[in-house]
């Protein structure tokens, strides 16, 4: 089965998705959406099940908890995002991930990559979905319950 990654912000979310084998990360894309208004991803992610042939089996959340560990109005943006997920699709698992630094991480391989600074910004966010799920299939994620 595959998992699906997010990296979600208030106007933007990445996608990465692993392999059928769970072994590796792929960078699918980022969308724009009107701040806080998640029904467009809700949308989205529901087109991806549906081009994945509903072999997705897990959602990982990147978790922005602040570095002592505590959260911050992100954290609870996307605690509250988990909740709608979870009420959308009751059969899928989620994960919720620490995804302190991955932005940083995301910027210095695209800067390595020496894209330039549009491109730089159109992509971190894929990118960090990437990391995001990369840590999850190495060292695993909190299981989010209602």
């Amino acid at each position: 089965m595959r998992k699906l990654s997010f990296d979600l912000g208030t106007k933007t979310c990445g996608f990465a998705i692993s392999d059928i084998l769970e072994i590796s990360a792929n960078a699918l894309e980022t969308i724009r959406f009107d701040e806080n208004d998640f029904n467009v991803v809700i949308t989205k992610v529901k087109e991806i099940i549906k081009m994945y042939q509903n072999s997705i089996d897990a959602f990982v959340l990147g978790y922005p908890l602040r570095s002592n560990g505590s959260k911050s109005e992100r954290t609870v943006m996307v605690d509250n995002f988990a909740t709608l997920l979870a009420n959308e699709f009751p059969g899928i698992n989620i994960y919720l991930v620490d995804e302190y630094g991955s932005t940083i991480k995301a910027q210095r391989i695209l800067k390595d990559a020496k894209l330039s600074n549009k491109k730089t910004k159109s992509k971190k966010d894929t990118v960090s979905a990437v990391i995001i799920l990369n840590d999850f299939l190495q060292y695993g994620g909190q299981k989010y319950e209602l």
